[in-house]
């Protein structure tokens, strides 16, 4: 198998399992917010902001980093100091992650009174806690894992992860709020979940892994300390994932101290708050299951290229991995955008005012869906070339954009809460373009973007129409909730259909699947382009 069929193979493998767990993420958002409603999500928002604060400093870059150290040190055929880096890597930011974990259960309370939130509130940040050290130790399994280019764990993995989610979130909100602790209760019964969700991901990867832990311990002491290269790729990485959580909290910032100035309460503003987090949020993250894979795959894969001096793989690479993205996101994108309401209202039937808020703010987050996915793979580019200094700028740029954005629009009362999806368009746009550029100055080459997105966008914007159609036309005669499944399940095949009638597909997207070549002739797509 040469290198370009194990990138698509690994990207698919965690393109499943990635869509699975977005299928039982939205299983678990979607219940969840009609059961406690806007403001309990506002609370449950508020949680997980400060746990992905602490995801970014204790393991946010360390499996891109230690990706690239393993897939470069067995490439040059050192595979003693790759698994040193696992060991070095797993006990040092383990140490930190469990500091920050006590510290954030510690002062709990007082976060909550900094932020204006109840102390009540304060039970949210304690039962996340525990998941900090937990995400950081998966975060070091994974990395070998993924520099070593199997995948199959991460996918595992991420699948346990957003099952136990699911289960424990769902059944203890469902308890708590029965037994009289309102949605304040049920909200940490919901983060209790995500706390058990990466309890369990981790328990399965140290499984795993449990043949190769002892040896790679033993060797991980008489081997050369790697710690010093794997900071040195970790604090760029690190920065950039900072900007973005720290754009985040700016977001919830301004949302919350600007909102007043358009005439709305506190009560509303948090209301408004969880409708964007709960619903539009849940809906719009569902593709990014495949930007995701995309860009964890070609990571390691560009890194061993890049490691050689191939350039010609590397360009075949990125133009692989921007094409299945754009692929995906743009039907998504499109289907988003025209089906907003009858999914919104079908999905969140119990909150009639919430789905009213959501329907505009998904409509223009659709519109960021190719935007965001390609940024993301650009991203991991860059990292594969040892550059992540020059995302981490491309992402202060994008944010600097976003608050600016969000700041001005926030206070208007014609936009209100649409600031935050119009200055997230505006910050990936910003963040493509730069990293796009940075490309270009490393490689003197651009990617062939143009020929990437033409035909599909034509053929998504026509599956799209086609879903709409149909799904307007059923909603007389059947139930919204089947009217609406009925015009996805028409967009699907319909959008197959366009590509091959717009000649958008190419026998290198086809070839690394299961039966790839057998399709490759089925479909009568031209060899010569793989």
């Amino acid at each position: 198998m040469n290198q370009r069929e194990s990138f698509v193979g690994g990207a698919m493998a965690l393109l499943v399992s990635g869509v699975i767990v977005k299928v039982l993420g939205a299983l678990f958002k979607i219940p969840l917010t009609n059961l406690i409603g806007d403001s309990g999500m506002g609370q449950f928002a508020f949680a997980m902001q400060f746990f992905s604060l602490l995801f970014v400093v204790t393991a946010s870059g360390l499996p891109v980093a230690e990706a690239q150290l393993v897939s470069e040190s067995l490439a040059l055929g050192a595979r003693r100091r790759a698994q040193a880096v696992v060991v070095q890597a797993a006990a040092v930011f383990g140490v930190i992650a469990l500091l920050c974990s006590a510290a954030l259960a510690a002062l709990a309370p007082y976060l909550c009174r900094m932020f204006g939130e109840s102390d009540q509130t304060a039970w949210g940040l304690i039962a996340v806690a525990p998941a900090v050290f937990f995400v950081t130790i998966e975060a070091a399994l994974r990395g070998w894992y993924q520099g070593t280019g199997n995948m199959i764990p991460t996918a595992v993995s991420q699948v346990a992860e957003a099952t136990g989610k699911l289960a424990v979130g769902l059944f203890l909100a469902k308890k708590l709020l029965d037994y009289g602790y309102g949605t304040t209760g049920a909200a940490v019964g919901g983060i209790l979940g995500i706390t058990f969700g990466e309890l369990l991901a981790m328990t399965y990867l140290l499984w795993s892994a449990r043949h190769g832990i002892r040896t790679a311990l033993h060797r991980g002491r008489d081997s050369q300390n790697a710690l010093p290269q794997l900071f040195q790729l970790m604090i760029p990485v690190t920065l950039g994932a900072a900007v973005m959580t720290v754009s985040g909290f700016l977001d919830m910032a301004v949302i919350y101290r600007r909102l007043p100035a358009a005439g709305f309460s506190g009560a509303e503003i948090v209301a408004m708050y969880g409708a964007y987090t709960g619903m539009v949020m849940t809906l719009f993250n569902l593709p990014q299951a495949l930007s995701n894979s995309v860009s964890v795959s070609v990571l390691p894969a560009l890194s061993a290229a890049h490691a050689r001096g191939n350039s010609r793989q590397m360009r075949r690479l990125i133009t692989s991995s921007m094409r299945l993205t754009l692929l995906v996101c743009l039907p998504c994108g499109a289907g988003l955008f025209t089906l907003a309401q009858p999914l919104l209202h079908v999905l969140f039937s119990s909150q009639p005012h919430g789905v009213q808020t959501a329907e505009p703010l998904l409509r223009l987050m659709a519109l960021a869906e190719p935007v965001v996915g390609l940024a993301t793979v650009s991203t991991a580019v860059l990292q594969s070339f040892g550059r992540p200094d020059l995302t981490v700028c491309s992402m202060a740029a994008g944010c600097t954009a976003k608050f600016a954005v969000s700041f001005s629009l926030a206070a208007q009362p014609q936009y209100n809460i649409s600031a935050a999806p119009i200055s997230s368009l505006v910050c990936y746009s910003t963040i493509l373009l730069l990293n796009l550029i940075g490309i270009f100055r490393l490689t003197g080459w651009f990617p062939p973007l143009f020929r990437a997105f033409f035909r599909p966008f034509l053929a998504a914007c026509g599956s799209a129409f086609a879903a709409q159609s149909i799904c307007t036309g059923l909603q007389q005669i059947i139930h919204p909730a089947a009217a609406a499944a009925a015009g996805v399940c028409a967009a699907v095949p319909a959008y197959v259909l366009l590509l091959l009638v717009l000649h958008a597909l190419e026998a290198s997207d086809v070839s690394p699947l299961p039966g790839g070549t057998k399709l490759v002739h089925m479909l009568r797509l031209n060899p010569e382009s793989i």
